[in-house]
């Protein structure tokens, strides 16, 4: 009987194999460099915002109309009291001036805002095409309002 030995079968060869993994060092340095590129290529972002500034007139020709809500939420128009009904009354005629009337909204400090938004959807669904929010400066630090 016989004895095969496993290392007699074994083919062994001395010229060297090609590498079968691929080096993608290179390829990830390459990469790198077109990124550091594409950076560097891309322009500045400028954030600007094109606002149409009033042009200085004579202030006495415009007509000014104070909107002011108090804390229990009656709406004034000019200091009387009026109702919603009178109130898209004033609009309408307001936003049908030729004069081109400013309306100036002031709400007290404690009124409720859902009064104040329900006033604000008025003057645009008005077409109200001058309107300015005055008193901001009591809200310039949280809580201030009194």
């Amino acid at each position: 009987m016989a004895i095969k030995s496993r290392l007699l079968q074994r083919n062994y060869n001395t010229t060297p194999q090609p590498m079968s993994e691929l080096n993608i060092t290179p390829l990830i340095d390459v990469l790198l460099v077109l990124l550091v590129m594409l950076i560097i290529s891309i322009p500045i972002a400028t954030h600007q915002v094109e606002v149409d500034l009033p042009q200085g007139g004579n202030a006495e020709e415009t007509v000014r109309i104070a909107l002011n809500i108090t804390r229990e939420g009656t709406v004034l128009w000019n200091g009387e009291p009026v109702d919603r009904p009178e109130l898209e009354n004033r609009l309408a005629l307001a936003a049908a001036n030729p004069a081109d009337p400013v309306i100036h909204f002031d709400p007290d400090a404690n009124t409720s805002y859902d009064d104040a938004v329900q006033v604000i959807h008025l003057v645009g669904e008005a077409n109200i095409t001058r309107f300015a929010f005055d008193g901001n400066h009591q809200y310039r630090t949280f809580g201030s309002g009194s």
